[in-house]
């Protein structure tokens, strides 16, 4: 009896030897990993919470420095304005300036580097008159902030009243231009202590350690002036600090230094070892249950192989669909569920299966149904289909799709077998398809929505774009016009200075008005490109000549070369081409102050009417930072190029938008050492028409006028005194009407020869009063739109009411008496006129 159990053991052992070996092999290897994967995960997690801790000093440190250091460039602007300022207007401003949440502790001024200006004076008396000439320590900054122009940083420094601070710096110029000049220099003190107190550094429930590097803002290399230096040497999280000018480092690690492992690595370990257990010990007598399954197979494989083979067939079949079968023998009673069934309705494999069993997993709103499908198919030859919910023991609902057929054995007996399949993710996938289709038309009908909103919002910019076109345009044509008629008045020097800084002005503020409008038609679709025979050199010339005489007062020059065989006559919007050469030659000659401006006309190879325009400049050029946004609307290359040359920053935008809709682009050239280049493409055509000699703009004589008689309907007082001043002396025959239904009435009256009809008057605007003056039965005078508004619908509009020409102001005098003249001397053409 021993020797044979001896000899089960050893077989057993030999049996199960190989699969277990290697169970164990992997169940080693896999816990090795686990343990290093938990060391990993626990690393990163520590490494991520000290990250996350220093994110909020180092955004906390960053926004307040950069909030001061506005607050100061503020008072910087005062001071600039305001230089002769005393220490009572100083603290005054200081205060407002600084506030009550600033952490400038205080701020001092001083002109031709001596302090003489501080808030709060108490208490920093000792820093008054320090002169940082004579100051060894801070000479060497002061001198620095003067020459580079540039706000400086420093510290921590040692105080004069005491303890240390970092110390900004800030220049101070006055005046404009060449008469700009160093005043002194503004320096704003943040006590280190403070700083560090405000923004939670010696906060003494701080999980972590931290050390500041970049003294004077000079990151990484400005050296340690915060914290333990052991910090530095013990692999810390590495943040950065931006500030306006330079920066600093944070460096942090945990309290006491990053742990060497895991808190809780055996937990773990207890877990991979049970694991490994259920897995090595179930392969073992998985082996031993396998060789006896074999030895019995070897005694039985003769007589029972086709059934082994149909048995094999069913349970693969079986378990690949996860098909759950039952039986119910009527004569006994029995009811059978193989393991796929008592799976999907949850039941352990011990527990006993009866008649009432199925019925009590049935969902109570489909147990009705369900148990009338199955009766009726309970005879020889019935078979069903259904589908119904069961509740599991865990109230977890599954769908099921039930299928069974009856039969009577060799007996008589009614036996039943069918199969159940569990359906449910088929049915959830089912009602999370509805539910994106439902969420789908929601989005839908949200966009349309949006749509509709988009373009109410888009109707409501173009009409606030219309309105603000008039209100402006019409006040700009009372300053334009008066200005003009004083500069025909004598003059002396100082007044005529003076009368030219206000044209000057003025026509700035109309490019602007008129910048905005075009980018708002642009963005709209409305302004549209007009195609038209030209002549390329004249559109050239038409466009420099406009900037020679600027380019002369700055003593620059601007050169054009046009390459050889490139064609005369072309066909395109050549308005539309002028626009954009006065932009580009415009600011190459706004941004250059010695040499000039080089225009180079060529074509693309193989393509003459492909024109490619290159405007390259001497100027002051452009870095690759600032070329980044160099196409931006609203957007120059920084703040101090809108202050010392002005603009708006639209310019570059229209013509890029306007190259784009004639079939090319303006591009940047490769940034050059001295001054910028851009590359202007634009596709034309071959002109349509013969080649024309160009025509000479004949000038009217203004003494047609004499004796014409003119209505002027405009409510505006100063633009009815504008256009009276413009036709004294020159014999017309002037008559005012301050709304549309006196212009209505007074036309019927006298019969003027011209009306100069403006658009919007109160009581009747200008195209109702065109359209019921067009009505009366009266001798049609020429009627002349005058408006300040600046899209095409209104030039449609006008012509569409029955006006005759078209006028946008501000109005020019020489552009009205030509208009008028012109219109005099053809009322008797047969063929009529078209603005």
């Amino acid at each position: 009896m021993k020797g044979f159990s001896r000899g089960f053991v050893a077989g057993s052992i030999k049996r199960a030897y190989l699969p277990v070996l290697m169970a164990f092999l992997v169940v080693v290897f896999a816990g090795y990993y686990a343990e290093q994967q938990n060391t990993t995960i626990h690393d990163q997690g520590l490494r991520a919470e000290v990250r996350r801790e220093a994110s909020l000093i180092q955004s906390s440190l960053e926004g307040a420095l950069n909030a001061d250091i506005q607050l100061v460039r503020g008072l910087v602007a005062v001071l600039s304005t305001e230089p002769e300022m005393n220490q009572d207007r100083f603290a005054e401003i200081a205060e407002k300036v600084m506030g009550t949440h600033s952490g400038i502790s205080h701020v001092a001024a001083a002109p031709k580097l001596v302090i003489s200006l501080i808030y709060p004076l108490e208490g920093n008396q000792a820093a008054l008159g320090l002169d940082y000439n004579q100051n060894e320590g801070q000479r060497k900054a002061a001198y620095m902030v003067r020459d580079s122009g540039e706000m400086v940083l420093a510290g921590p420094v040692d105080m004069v009243q005491g303890g240390s601070a970092f110390i900004g710096r800030f220049p101070v110029f006055i005046g404009r231009g060449e008469h700009r000049r160093f005043w002194g220099i503004l320096s704003s003190v943040m006590k280190t202590e403070r700083l560090f107190q405000t923004h939670g550094l010696n906060d003494p429930d701080l999980n972590i350690e931290v050390a500041l590097l970049g003294r004077d803002g000079m990151g990484a290399e400005g050296g340690l002036f915060y914290g333990d230096p052991g910090i530095l040497a013990d692999d810390p999280v590495i943040l950065d600090i931006p500030l306006p000018v330079g920066s600093w480092q944070i460096a942090a690690r945990p309290l006491g230094g990053w742990a060497a492992h895991s808190d809780n690595p055996w937990p773990w370990r207890l877990v991979v070892l049970i694991a490994g257990a259920m897995i090595v010990i179930p392969i073992y007598f998985t082996g031993q249950l396998s060789a006896a399954r074999r030895d019995v197979i070897r005694i039985l494989r003769r007589r029972e192989r086709q059934m082994e083979k149909l048995s094999r067939r069913l349970e693969i079949a079986v378990d690949i669909s996860k098909t759950g079968i039952w039986e119910l023998n009527s004569r006994t009673g029995e009811i059978l569920w193989d393991p796929s069934l008592r799976e999907i309705y949850g039941i352990g494999s011990h527990d006993p299966v009866v008649p009432g069993t199925w019925e009590s997993f049935l969902h109570p709103d489909d147990r009705e149904q369900a148990m009338e499908t199955h009766r009726r198919s309970e005879q020889p030859g019935g078979s069903h289909t259904s589908e119904f919910r069961i509740v599991l023991r865990n109230g977890e609902i599954r769908h099921i799709r039930a299928m069974g057929a009856a039969y009577a054995d060799s007996e008589g007996w009614l036996r039943m077998v069918g199969v159940n399949l569990d359906v449910t993710r088929d049915v959830h996938l089912r009602e999370k398809l509805i539910e994106a289709n439902s969420a789908l038309l929601q989005r839908n009908n949200e966009l349309n929505d949006a749509k509709i909103r988009a373009e109410r919002a888009d109707r409501a910019k173009s009409e606030f774009l219309a309105n603000m076109s008039h209100e402006i345009r019409t006040p700009m044509n009372g300053i334009l016009g008066m200005a003009d008629l004083m500069a025909e008045s004598d003059l002396g020097d100082e007044e005529r200075q003076y009368l030219d800084t206000i044209r000057e002005s003025s026509y700035a503020l109309l490019k602007i008005i008129n910048d905005i409008l075009d980018l708002s038609r642009l963005e709209a679709g409305q302004l549209a490109i007009h195609s038209a025979d030209f002549d390329l050199r004249n559109c050239v010339a038409g466009a420099i000549n406009l900037l020679r005489p600027k380019a002369r007062e700055k003593g620059l020059w601007i050169s054009v070369s046009f390459e050889k065989g490139l064609p005369t006559r072309m066909h395109g919007d050549d308005g539309r081409l002028r626009q954009m050469l006065v932009n580009l030659v415009g600011n190459a000659v706004k941004f250059t102050s010695q040499g000039g401006v080089d225009v180079r006309m060529r074509s693309v190879e193989g393509d003459p009417y492909h024109l490619l325009i290159e405007v390259d400049d001497t100027g002051i050029g452009i870095t690759p930072s600032q070329a980044e946004h160099i196409f931006d609307r609203f957007s120059q290359a920084d703040a101090a190029i809108t202050r010392a040359f002005g603009g708006t920053g639209l310019g570059l935008t229209i013509s890029s938008i306007l190259a784009k809709r004639m079939g090319g682009g303006i591009e940047l050239c490769t940034v050059k050492e001295k001054g910028s280049c851009f590359r202007l493409q634009v596709q034309l055509a071959a002109a349509e028409g013969a080649s024309e000699t160009a025509s000479v703009e004949e000038v009217m004589d203004t003494a047609v006028l004499e004796g014409c008689h003119v209505l002027l309907a405009e409510d505006n007082k100063t633009n009815r005194l504008l256009v009276r001043k413009y036709l004294t002396g020159l014999g017309v025959e002037l008559e005012e009407a301050i709304n549309g239904r006196e212009a209505v009435r007074r036309c019927q009256q006298s019969l003027p020869d011209i009306i100069l009809m403006d658009m919007s008057m109160p009581e009747l605007d200008g195209l109702a009063a065109t359209r019921e003056i067009r009505a009366l039965n009266i001798v049609q005078p020429v009627i002349v739109a005058l408006t300040a508004n600046a899209f095409d619908s209104d030039r449609v509009a006008c012509l569409a009411a029955g006006m005759d020409y078209f006028l946008q102001k501000p109005i020019s005098k020489s552009v009205l008496l030509q208009t008028l003249a012109m219109l005099q001397s053809s009322r008797d053409e047969p063929q009529g006129l078209s603005g």
